[in-house]
């Protein structure tokens, strides 16, 4: 049997980027930010650099009592926790890490209450046209983002009048 003796494991550095970095480069495609992705996306640079940086002390995460699971977990945590901050997480939020995209979308499609309306557009990606529940609405692809923001308002604005008590009658 071999022992191997891990020291106890260093307080972990907050990660910064490099001045001259753009933490959503896509590795191999510099200068590119491309948030149109759902089951392939690209690693983004900065997430590649973290486990690069981490990947020599891997272990389980929240499964073991050793120095290595424990450095792993802080950091697993340490990066829920940045989530969190960055998205204005409340107390009581929580942030959940799922496998990838497609996973988070058939999460939260089954997590929506009954008769909850969903607006896409046509032209999202397949993985985000699936999940939906029956009635929710599909707009089609826009020429342009001010187009998208204008038929997304006007969408919202019909649903609103739609499930106000008595204004279906006074639209007519």
């Amino acid at each position: 049997m071999t022992v191997t003796l891990v020291p106890p494991p260093a307080p972990l550095p907050a990660w910064t980027a490099p001045a001259s970095s753009r933490p959503l480069d896509v590795l191999g495609v510099p200068g590119q930010t491309n948030l149109d992705h759902a089951a392939s996306a690209p690693c983004a640079r900065a997430a590649a650099d973290a486990v690069a940086e981490l990947l020599p002390w891997y272990a389980s995460v929240h499964r073991g009592a050793g120095a290595l699971s424990r450095r792993c977990t802080l950091a697993y945590e340490r990066a829920r926790q940045t989530i969190g901050d960055f998205f204005g997480a409340r107390p009581g939020d929580h942030v959940i890490f799922t496998r990838n995209t497609t996973d988070a979308l058939n999460l939260l499609a089954r997590a929506l209450p009954a008769g909850t309306t969903v607006v896409t557009f046509a032209g999202e990606h397949h993985a985000n046209l699936l999940p939906w529940p029956r009635g929710s609405v599909r707009l089609p692809v826009p020429a342009s983002p001010g187009e998208a923001v204008r038929a997304l308002d006007a969408e919202l604005t019909e649903l609103r009048l739609a499930a106000t008590p008595g204004a279906a009658g006074a639209a007519g």
